[in-house]
């Protein structure tokens, strides 16, 4: 695997390599292939690509708008086994958050209490907002985080 990683806005040649990613992340409570298809129509610069110089696809990040105007929401970031602990997923969260559209001072998520990913979140600045035990169902707890822009409060 190469260094050189690039960001770029998925299209519709990367769906298949991103459900496929998917599937290999969140096996068991992954989101279905069709799904990526309509986020592409419905957000279609919250849906992000991490690829290497061979053009391997190696993470994705999807990201939407909200039901307010100025938070946005991080739906899922996935970085393949192989990929994991090289930056990728600081990449595609950075990328984000430097597009984000005018008037967006806020990314959320959700993390499940366990997961690794929660400490990469906390170092690029996500800061916990709130717990839900039951978030996705039963024995499905999440911890929400939130991301603030620089002079906003």
């Amino acid at each position: 695997m190469s260094d050189l990683i690039q960001i770029s806005q998925a299209d519709k040649q990367d769906l298949n390599a991103i459900d496929a990613l998917e599937r290999q992340c969140f096996p068991g409570h992954c989101y279905p292939d069709f799904f990526f298809r309509q986020a592409l129509d419905c957000w279609p610069n919250g849906l992000l690509v991490a690829k290497d110089e061979d053009n391997n696809t190696l993470g994705y990040l999807l990201a939407s708008s909200s039901g307010q105007p100025d938070v946005a929401w991080i739906l899922s970031v996935a970085v393949s086994d192989t990929a994991r602990g090289k930056g990728i997923g600081t990449k595609l969260i950075s990328q984000l958050l430097a597009v984000l559209p005018q008037g967006v001072n806020q990314v959320n998520l959700t993390v499940a209490p366990d997961n690794p990913a929660k400490d990469l979140y906390s170092r690029i600045g996500f800061i916990e907002l709130g717990f839900e035990s039951d978030y996705f169902g039963d024995n499905e707890p999440r911890l929400l985080m939130g991301y603030r822009k620089s002079g906003y409060s």
